[in-house]
Parts: structure tokens; C-alpha cells; sequence
């Protein structure tokens, strides 16, 4: 038996239902229409709860055992032992974007902008017409690098175009603005 207790409101409230003889502080006796009714959906293959739901009967108010219980008793009462068990259906499952699934979205937002850095150097990369291949892939993936809405892996991007890092890391200390001072300050510093 269910150890949950009626409100008063609940009680007055479960006394209007049409379904429902009798609601006292701990005790509930429902209808023989009702009974019926949880039996066709068993017999059925329904789930029976959702006969709670629609005759206007609150499975929260009422209690998760409660309605289990009554469930239980209508079964051996009207002899709905043999009829399978319903098995509730699973709750679909969320699709959680792995790790590998976002680098690899990433990668093919990062390869599309980098594509069309690549069709267009001269108005895209300031770069003049007779640029070479490697120049321009090199600066395309320097700038599709430093876009702040993209999120991609350098070393992704020099494979797909058949670089190796060392080769872009090269290309990227060459074009490094030298800083004559610093270059000063350490060799005097250096023992001669």
C-alpha cells in the first residue's frame, strides 16, 4: 500500500472525478469503468498510466507506486496475469557531438574558407598574380588560421594540401617582421 497521503485539496479535487467512488486521507477506490478501462489497455498493449492521464488523474498527485499498485491489483483481479509485461520504450538518446566529430566539422568550415582564400589570392590574400602555388596555399592557411570564428588545427590543413608543419613553420619565420633592436641587445650580450 502506498504510504502517500491526500491533501485536502487533493482529496476534494479527486472526489469531482468521475472515475474515482471514494478518496479518503490514504485511500482511493476508482470505478468499475475505470477498472475496465486500465484492462482494454493492458489487453491492448497500452501503456496503462496513460489511462490515469486521460480520465484527468494525476500520476504525481496519486503516486508512482500507488498507480502501480492498482495497476497490479486490476491484473490479478481480472486475471491479466498471462498478458505480457509492457516494456516502456526507451528514451531516445541525445547525439553528443564527440571530439573527433567537432575537429573534423571545424576542419571542413576551416578548408571551405581556406578554398576560397585559395580561388581568389590577389583580392583575398593582397598577393600579386604571379605568386607561386605554395606562397598563396601558405598564406591561406595563415589567414584561415587566424580567423577568430574558425577553429581548426594548422597541421589538418598543411596535410590536406600536402605540406608538412616544418615547411609552413618555415614560411611563417620568413615572413616574421625582424625586430633589429632585439636582434642588437642580444649580441651584446653574447660573448665574443
Amino acid at each position: 500500500m502506498a504510504n502517500k497521503q491526500f491533501t485536502e485539496h487533493a482529496q476534494k479535487v479527486l472526489n469531482k472525478n468521475p472515475y474515482v467512488v471514494k478518496c479518503s486521507p490514504s485511500k482511493i477506490i476508482f470505478t468499475e469503468e475505470f477498472a475496465n478501462k486500465v484492462c482494454d489497455a493492458m489487453r491492448q498493449g497500452n501503456n496503462p498510466v496513460d489511462v490515469f492521464k486521460e480520465c484527468g488523474l494525476s500520476v504525481r498527485v496519486l503516486g508512482k507506486s500507488r498507480v502501480n499498485g492498482i495497476i497490479g491489483l486490476y491484473r490479478s483481479k481480472y486475471e491479466l496475469n498471462d498478458l505480457p509485461r509492457r516494456k516502456p520504450e526507451p528514451k531516445p538518446k541525445k547525439h553528443v557531438e564527440t571530439a573527433a566529430e567537432r575537429r573534423e566539422r571545424n576542419f571542413k568550415e576551416a578548408l571551405v574558407y581556406c578554398d576560397n582564400l585559395i580561388a581568389n589570392p590577389q583580392v583575398e590574400l593582397n598577393l600579386s598574380p604571379d605568386s607561386d602555388k605554395d606562397l598563396i596555399h601558405f598564406a591561406a592557411i595563415k589567414k584561415t588560421f587566424d580567423n577568430e570564428d574558425l577553429n581548426v588545427v594548422v597541421k589538418d590543413l598543411c596535410a590536406h594540401y600536402g605540406y608538412q608543419y616544418l615547411t609552413y613553420y618555415a614560411y611563417l619565420q620568413a615572413i616574421k617582421p625582424k625586430d633589429n633592436e632585439f636582434v642588437n641587445i642580444l649580441n651584446s650580450h653574447r660573448k665574443k
